[in-house]
């Protein structure tokens, strides 16, 4: 945890930008999303080459994921906020329970600092922020069930398929923007699949 202060102070930084966004006109966020998937997009890129189907297939991944929170926003900003809440909890809680406690790794040859104790810490966590934002923002009953229960392990699987194409690409970050976190990619790659889950359940009645 020789990091935390540095990676603290970055996601502070993030979140703020991210939230201050969201209580501005949409177009603001609208804006953050292009610009988020611009870099996104490049870092994609430096990752899998010139290799078209890779590219496409990644620029079709970032469309979905930020798309979904575009949708998500014109729902009203505290949709956002509920793919945000439980996303963010998984990453802090698995950091922190995984860095203190963590000794039986989860997937070590594609993300070998992930453990399991870090990661089941960050699902509960996941599950009560979760809880929490749909409650606190009046969500409905089916998506006040549905996405506390499988926002954690959405969240897990778009950081595993991140670390698996950085794996591959031999890298440990996607990026250098953010210190302490690494690229636009290190920052999203939960949220992107997370953000489907919250626009798919906006629509149960």
């Amino acid at each position: 945890m020789s990091d935390l202060g540095r990676r603290t102070r970055t996601a502070l930084v993030y979140g703020g930008v991210v939230l201050v966004a969201l209580v501005l006109p949409p177009l603001f966020f609208f804006a953050l999303l292009a610009a988020l998937g611009a870099l996104a997009l490049r870092e994609v890129r430096d990752l899998v080459g010139a290799r078209a189907p890779e590219l496409a297939i990644g620029a079709a991944y970032l469309v979905l994921g930020l798309g979904a929170l575009g949708y998500l926003r014109t729902l009203g900003p505290e949709w956002v906020l509920v793919a945000l809440a439980p996303t963010w909890a998984m990453d802090v809680a698995s950091y922190l329970v995984g860095s203190r406690w963590g000794t039986r790794r989860i997937a070590p040859r594609i993300s070998p600092g992930k453990t399991v104790e870090g990661t089941v810490g960050g699902v509960v966590a996941a599950m009560l922020a979760g809880f929490a934002a749909c409650v606190a923002l009046g969500v409905r009953p089916a998506a006040a069930f549905l996405v506390p229960l499988l926002a954690g392990p959405a969240a897990l699987a778009g950081d595993l398929l991140e670390s698996a194409v950085k794996r591959a690409a031999g890298v440990k970050d996607s990026g250098t923007l953010f210190p302490g976190h690494g690229g636009v990619l290190d920052r999203i790659d939960s949220l992107l699949l997370v953000a489907p889950l919250v626009a798919a359940a906006s629509r149960l009645p």
